[in-house]
């Protein structure tokens, strides 16, 4: 009976995207009516991404994979790299905490958010775990991932 039901929200993959942008469109219509309503539907905008954070390419030629991810204004810290056998997966924690003050240094508003963003990268190809080099310069990030080498056996 339950094979007829579409998957649930957490079951699919498909679906984590949509999750920041249903959380970003709750926080809009949830948020203090004293609040600019301006300047939540500006923040809302600003800050929906429903497919992601951050753009990530893969080049291959017949040694490595090269990864590139654009990560302007991350630092380093905040980037995260797993290596699995067979794919990559690219994280980055952003963390961001906004105070505003009237001119006696009174907190009017303080506001702070903390985001995730990763993007998996699978290849074709077993790749060598312990040879993957990573450099990150001018906001992109790029993971060198040399493929595995086959074994030759000979015939007897």
């Amino acid at each position: 009976m339950t094979e007829n039901l579409p998957p649930k929200k957490d079951e699919h993959p498909l679906f984590e995207p949509f999750a920041q942008l249903m959380n970003n469109m709750n926080r809009l219509f949830s948020d203090r009516p004293d609040k600019n309503f301006l300047q939540s539907m500006d923040d809302f905008f600003i800050h929906s991404k429903p497919f992601g954070g951050f753009v990530a390419e893969l080049k291959e030629n017949e040694r490595e994979y090269i990864v590139q991810a654009q990560l302007p204004g991350t630092k380093k810290e905040q980037i995260n790299i797993e290596i699995l056998p067979q794919y990559i997966t690219i994280t980055v924690n952003h963390r961001e905490s906004v105070t505003k003050e009237d001119k006696a240094n009174t907190v009017i508003q303080k506001r702070e958010s903390w985001k995730q963003s990763s993007r998996t990268i699978p290849f074709s190809k077993p790749i060598d775990q312990g040879k993957v080099v990573a450099n990150y310069e001018d906001g992109v990030l790029t993971v060198t991932v040399p493929k595995r080498k086959g074994k030759k056996i000979s015939i007897e």
